[in-house]
């Protein structure tokens, strides 16, 4: 049986091997698309006027033990981010790493967070230099340049950082250059699909959909 579904601008599809209702074997499959999907205003619409309350059908609703992850499998497959806690490992890297002020909350208060509006700095910054090259639509949106200063060091560099997903790592090999000779992106997405097929397996073919919806995925990597 082949399962298709979208996520952002990739296609995922599975390729499952049944046995009646039970899954046997799983194979993900990812294409990439490089065309913008239609419809997304139309749903909106649709939706809006519908006023559909799906509350009551989600309060009906029990799931128990789908896809369940325990923590030292979690740390195997090297899971992060929310699935990596929801398997009962404490790891978040805002505070593992100590950056910013995320160590300094209590994460189970909001008394800690200051009040008031927030600002787009980078857009004050843009604003008050307006005819500058770095305020033209290549630099802003397009792509980061660097500065023509800026210069890679010969090294190797892997910073991490917690994204809703879990870790996002960059990794980076220097060759004295405004570019980097190589450098890989290694966003959690992929880490946390490749579990899929074992959590799926011997469960039953409507499962499939309850499993991957657990799933927290981003879709994309680069690699260079």
């Amino acid at each position: 049986m082949d399962l298709t579904t979208q996520f952002n601008a990739c296609v995922l599809r599975l390729i499952v091997t049944l046995m009646v209702k039970i899954v046997i074997d799983c194979e993900p499959n990812i294409g990439f698309l490089h065309r913008d999907i239609g419809g997304t205003d139309s749903f909106i619409l649709y939706f809006s006027r519908k006023r559909i309350d799906i509350r009551p059908i989600l309060a009906a609703t029990t799931i128990e033990g789908v896809g369940i992850i325990g923590g030292e499998e979690a740390i195997n497959w090297g899971l992060s981010g929310p699935m990596l806690r929801a398997s009962g490992i404490q790891w978040d890297l805002r505070k593992v790493d100590h950056y910013e002020c995320y160590d300094e909350f209590d994460w189970e208060a909001l008394e800690g967070i200051p009040g008031g509006p927030y600002e787009n700095l980078e857009i004050r910054r843009f604003d008050r230099a307006k005819d500058t090259v770095w305020n033209e639509f290549d630099y802003r949106f397009i792509s980061k340049k660097p500065s023509p200063t800026f210069e890679l060091s010969k090294q190797e560099l892997y910073v991490r950082v917690e994204a809703p997903k879990g870790e996002l790592g960059i990794f980076l090999i220097g060759d004295k250059g405004v570019f980097p000779w190589r450098y890989k992106i290694r966003p959690p997405g992929f880490i946390n699909l490749q579990i899929l097929p074992q959590l799926v397996k011997r469960m039953k073919l409507a499962d499939i959909m309850t499993i991957l919806g657990s799933i927290d995925i981003i879709m994309g990597e680069v690699d260079r």
